[in-house]
């Protein structure tokens, strides 16, 4: 498995991956495709990274997308963790993962933040978060809708 920058190319594997998601409403998916555009139409941007994960014959696995958090001194939000479902424990999303934490610290980030979902559709995610070392730090109660409170996990790195 090889991971590395967004190309244009990839588009159309992503919206795949995204749509196979059966936890993601179609409003998600359109979102996640907006900032996969930003990444594409404005490569000198820094509000949304994304790394992919393919295959060597070239088939997408996964990507990953996250930005440094506006007015923090090293604060990053980590926003998609997405992966096929056939690839779903087989380390892609850990790979994704410990590449995003190997950059953050190289730009000497201090903090990683997640928000996700209560709802119980989202707890393979969260499981994911928590086996990687994130701790559930807050929850905003009915955010997202009543009964679907958003939680923040976070990961601290120390320098």
């Amino acid at each position: 498995m090889k991971i590395r920058g967004i190309e244009k190319r990839d588009r159309p594997g992503l919206k795949a991956i995204l749509q196979a998601q059966e936890h993601f409403r179609p409003v998600e998916v359109q979102v996640a495709l907006d900032l996969i555009d930003i990444a594409l139409t404005q490569p000198n941007q820094e509000d949304y990274i994304i790394r992919v994960a393919e295959e060597e014959e070239g088939q997408i696995l996964g990507y990953i997308c996250y930005g440094k958090a506006p007015l923090t001194d090293a604060v990053y939000d980590l926003y998609w963790v997405v992966v096929t479902p056939a690839s779903w424990n087989r380390g892609t999303g850990t790979s994704l993962l410990r590449q995003v934490e190997e950059e953050l610290r190289r730009r000497q980030a201090r903090l990683l933040l997640i928000e996700t979902s209560s709802q119980p559709s989202y707890e393979v995610p969260r499981a994911f978060y928590r086996r990687n070392g994130f701790e559930e730090q807050a929850r905003v109660l009915d955010y997202y809708g009543i009964g679907d409170h958003k939680l923040i996990f976070s990961k601290t790195f120390t320098p």
